[in-house]
């Protein structure tokens, strides 16, 4: 039995090193025309395509390189096998730093002052310490720690959950409270899992709710975010700037849209990353758990989509 690795851009060579100094008995085939797909019982990876289920008549496993699996989700795959995800506490830290840094950039007008610098220009102006009303798109483990990260900052913080979550330690509006929970909100962050219910949330119904001169910053997929939207409300004043660290199209074209828009901070999905040993170590578990019958950790409802 055999494992195929299509995980880039996470290097499958590197990752097949690291896997291997675990379970030297698991064969990695590091590239799908190299694969003897007879043998192939499980794929680690990031995006599955459709088509490639049907090929594999020992599929038993999918295992994603990050916590989101629904690159994943391909309509062919069987029902019976199982999908699981990476759980780095890492990537939490690294996301809730993202967002503060974003944050921050946008209450204390760092752009203003960085092009006053290119200016030349020593202009001081009446500045406060940052208290701007933070809405999160999402509280599970993410949205709870980016909250965190911001409350001890001095930020105002509230969430949105398709489900009552009382045992927060802030505010949270439900499903039916979107529009007041955006018009509440002078940063917007998403931090929501992609399904088809999320897909596009962020669009020019839902820009209009938000205060004028209010920044979004997403962390989640770029699904999430009616692009042509975005833009348009950028350019009309309505936002004052967004920061994209996931976007529809990745890697980013050169002649995408979104790169001609100065008050768009563009990153190339670095937020949060899963570390090799990590990514490694749990496909290994689940690998195992699968093998032996047992349960498999970090295991998805496909139904879901988390």
């Amino acid at each position: 039995m055999a494992v195929l690795l299509l995980t880039k851009p996470t290097p499958p060579a590197a990752l097949a090193k690291e896997i291997r100094a675990i379970d030297p008995s698991i064969v990695c085939f590091e590239r799908l025309d190299d694969a003897d797909l007879a043998q192939v019982d499980a794929i680690q990876a990031w995006r599955l395509r459709e088509g490639l289920a049907p090929t594999l008549p020992k599929l038993r496993l999918v295992c994603s390189t990050a916590a989101g699996v629904e690159k994943l989700l391909a309509p062919d795959l069987p029902e019976d096998v199982a999908i699981a995800r990476t759980v780095d506490p890492r990537v939490k830290l690294g996301l809730a730093q993202y967002v503060a840094l974003m944050a921050l950039r946008h209450s204390r007008e760092l752009p203003l002052y960085e092009r006053q610098a290119r200016e030349r220009d020593w202009t001081r102006r009446p500045v406060d310490a940052a208290a701007h009303r933070v809405g999160i798109l999402g509280v599970g483990e993410t949205g709870t720690a980016i909250a965190a990260a911001l409350s001890a900052l001095g930020f105002a913080v509230h969430g949105w959950s398709t489900r009552p979550r009382p045992e927060l330690p802030f505010p949270t509006r439900g499903a039916d409270e979107l529009q007041a929970f955006v018009a509440d909100s002078d940063i917007l962050v998403c931090a929501l899992p992609l399904t088809p219910a999320t897909e596009g949330i962020i669009d020019a119904k839902l820009l209009s709710w938000l205060p004028q001169g209010a920044c979004l910053i997403n962390v989640a997929r770029g699904e999430h975010v009616v692009e042509p939207d975005l833009i348009e409300a950028l350019g009309s004043g309505r936002l004052a700037g967004a920061a994209l660290d996931v976007q529809r199209n990745e890697p980013l074209p050169p002649g995408d849209p979104l790169w001609g828009v100065d008050r768009i901070t563009i990153t190339p999905h670095i937020a949060g990353q899963a570390s090799l040993a990590v990514v490694a170590s749990q496909f290994v578990e689940a690998y195992q758990a699968m093998r032996s019958g047992d349960p498999i950790p970090r295991q998805v409802d496909k139904a879901k989509g988390y």
